[in-house]
This record gives C-alpha cells, sequence and structure tokens, in this order.
C-alpha cells in the first residue's frame, strides 16, 4: 500500500515548487515546506471525517469529483501551466479544504502559515492547491472499485503514517495531537534502535515498528478516554465537542453544470453560485453581487493570491454565457482622502477586470467604475463596517 502523504507530496515536483515560489511570491524553502505541512493536515481532516458512514460518503463524493477528468497527480503540471485551468484547480481546491477543514479552515490556514514562513493568503492557495492531490491518491490508492468503506479502510492503514507526518500544533485542531507526538516519537525511537544496533536488530525491525503503531494508537485511545473523563468538567465539553458542533455549518461545494457541459465546484451563498443560478434562471437583469474571497493589497490595485480562485471561476461562468455583459464596480471605506479613494476604487475594478479579460472575456463585454467611498453598506464608524464598505461589486447587466 502506497504511502498517501508521500504520494501526494512527490507529486508537487521541485520544478512545480519553484513555479509555485515565483505565483506567490514565496520563498521556494517555504512552499515546499507549506506542502509538506498541507497535505498530512488534509489526511488527518479527511481521517477524522471517515469515522463516519457520512463522512466516508462525503469523502468518495469528493473523490469523485476530482478523479472524474483523470489522475489530478499526473496532470498536475498541465494544470499549473495553464492560467485559467490554475485558477479553476484552485476554486475546487477551496471548496474540497472548506468541506474537509470545517470551523478549522482558519485554524489550519494560520498554524500551517507560522510553521512554513508563508503569508496567509499564500498558506490558504497551498491548502487548496493540495486538497484535490489528497483525494486524487485516496482515488488512485482505492483502484477502479471505490467504496465508502474502502475509504475507511485506506485512511484507518494510513493513520500511523498520517499523524507521524503531521507538524506540531496542527495535530490538536483534529483531536490527535497527543496521538500524533507519540507516532513521531515511537517511530524516531524505532529508528534510532536500529541505526544503532547495525544488522542484529535489523533482523527485528519490523516487530519494532509494529510496536511504534500499536504504542501511537493506544496513546491516541488514553488520549480519547482522558478527554471523556474530564467531560463533567464546566469549561472541557464545550472546548471537546467544538469540531462537532459548528463543522456543519461549513456549506460543502456543490457541483453545477453550464451550459456547454463544463462544471464548477461551488459553495452555495459564493457569488459563484449565486451568479451562476441566477444565469440560469428567468430573473431579469440587472442584478449586483458582492464579490467575496476577493482581496487587495493594503493601500493597493494588486489582488491577492487566494483572490485568483475566485475570479478564475467567474472566467468559467462568463464563458459559458456569451451573451453576458457585466459592470465591476470598486468600492472603498470613508478613511482617508476622498480623491484617493476614488482613484483607488478606480484602479481596483480595473486590475479584476484585466485579470478576466487576460484569461479570455472579450473587452467589450465588460465596463469598469470607480465609486470611492460613496454608497456605504454598513457603518463607516467601526472596523466591522468599514470592512464591508472596502468591496468590489459585479453588477449583471444584460443576461
Amino acid at each position: 500500500m502506497s504511502n498517501l502523504v508521500q504520494t501526494v507530496i512527490n507529486a508537487v515536483t521541485p520544478d512545480l515548487i519553484t513555479k509555485l515560489s515565483g505565483l506567490l511570491g514565496e520563498s521556494p524553502g517555504s512552499v515546499g515546506k507549506g506542502v509538506a505541512a498541507a497535505a498530512p493536515a488534509l489526511l488527518a481532516a479527511a481521517l477524522q471525517q471517515s469515522s463516519t458512514t457520512a463522512g466516508a460518503n462525503s469523502l468518495l463524493d469528493m473523490v469523485g469529483q476530482v478523479t472524474g477528468g483523470g489522475d489530478i497527480l499526473e496532470r498536475l503540471p498541465a494544470l499549473l501551466s495553464d492560467d485559467t485551468a490554475r485558477a479553476g484547480l484552485l476554486s475546487q481546491g477551496k471548496g474540497l479544504a472548506d468541506s474537509l477543514l470545517g470551523a478549522n479552515s482558519a485554524g489550519a490556514t494560520n498554524t500551517l502559515a507560522s510553521f512554513a514562513g508563508l503569508k496567509g493568503g499564500s498558506a490558504s492557495s497551498i491548502i487548496a492547491l493540495t486538497a484535490p492531490l489528497v483525494m486524487g491518491a485516496i482515488g488512485k490508492a482505492l483502484g477502479p472499485s471505490k467504496t465508502a468503506s474502502g475509504v475507511q479502510a485506506l485512511l484507518s492503514e494510513q493513520r500511523s503514517s498520517i499523524l507521524g507526518a503531521l507538524p506540531p500544533g496542527l495535530g490538536s485542531l483534529f483531536g490527535v495531537g497527543g496521538a500524533a507526538q507519540a507516532a513521531r516519537g515511537a517511530t524516531a525511537a524505532a529508528g534510532a534502535a536500529a541505526a544503532t544496533s547495525g544488522g542484529g536488530l535489523m533482523k527485528i525491525l519490523p516487530w519494532l515498528i509494529a510496536a511504534a503503531v500499536v504504542l501511537a494508537l493506544i496513546f491516541g485511545m488514553r488520549s480519547c478516554g482522558k478527554e471523556k473523563a474530564v467531560e463533567p468538567a464546566p469549561v472541557v465539553p464545550p472546548v471537546a465537542e467544538a469540531p462537532v458542533v459548528v463543522a456543519p455549518v461549513a456549506v460543502a461545494p456543490e457541483t453545477l453544470t453550464l451550459p456547454g457541459g463544463t462544471t464548477i465546484s461551488v459553495a452555495p451563498g459564493s457569488i459563484g453560485y449565486s451568479v451562476a443560478k441566477f444565469l440560469d434562471s428567468r430573473e431579469a437583469a440587472p442584478k449586483t453581487f458582492i464579490f467575496d474571497n476577493l482581496n487587495f493589497d493594503t493601500a493597493s490595485n494588486t489582488l491577492t493570491p487566494e483572490s485568483n480562485a475566485t475570479v478564475g471561476t467567474m472566467v468559467v461562468i462568463l464563458k459559458a454565457y456569451p451573451n453576458v455583459r457585466a459592470r465591476i464596480v470598486g468600492y472603498t471605506d470613508n478613511q482617508g482622502d476622498p480623491a484617493a479613494n476614488k482613484t483607488l476604487s478606480d484602479s481596483r475594478a480595473a486590475s479584476v477586470s484585466k485579470q478576466i479579460i487576460d484569461a479570455g472575456i472579450a473587452p467589450d463585454r465588460l465596463e469598469t467604475a470607480g465609486m470611492g467611498d460613496a454608497n456605504p453598506v454598513a457603518d463607516n464608524a467601526t472596523e466591522e463596517g468599514r470592512a464591508k464598505n472596502r468591496r468590489t461589486e459585479l453588477v449583471i447587466v444584460r443576461k
């Protein structure tokens, strides 16, 4: 049985690491470290989710989404070399990662960024890139006969290698922090003992490794038992049960089929989902939508890396509906000089439009406008309100 963690890491070759470092503006070392951490983190989330039949079925659906177009591990170089394909991959990956991580998404991103020395946006992009690779690795290991029970058995068999590869801090997000530490320590101890004794202990190395795995599993079971033992305490129960209660709130992405047969994986409530549903309906234009997951560097018109997935999804939708005409409108809060805000909102709208046009949408289908701090949708007296007012809208002018 192949090692799932290594299968994912090996798919991102040094050449691809170099390419990603250029796209993200990060060092190759940090990107490689990020991928090596994201792979076991997402697999640990899948391991946790596979503990129930419903969770295993959900994982099976995700595997199906990724493997339907062929072996993504082999197609990765081609996908990363094409701007539109790369944007689609990141969009799909974000939906998969959100489904896997649920309420732990922000925590995993922050921990990964700190561990690998990455910007938050870069860490988010690496997680989104790695999620489809994880599903592809699971699908490849399952072979042609893919079942929910097969998913459960596979991840159970890989438990030790997954937990042993988790960087410090990530295991606790999935309730396996102690087991992960035990797996790393026990496996390292077995390896050290074999190296010290030379040929003699090499004969019993398989027994040492087996003992290490058993120790890790026992440690994990004892840790779970300890959590239950302190459950009556007034503070502990909410902490222990938080992932179970909050996780269902994370909206699983849906696969929508657009005219021409193209499919997109988008979460209900996202701009991609809302625009696609609107264009497929009989509701008349115009209609305004606010971009989600679309951000710029501070006081700049430069889109952050994680925004590429959102723009990519919109490109796919606009290509499927060639008669659509749209307007992109930028807004700011009321902080600073009004004239400067107007200029900034203009340039941000133009920046989004340019990225869409560069991806293959005809320029005459888009228009832009910058409104500065006009038409606020929230109270500029609070930081939360100002954040809502710093927005970019998409107006469907004609269907």
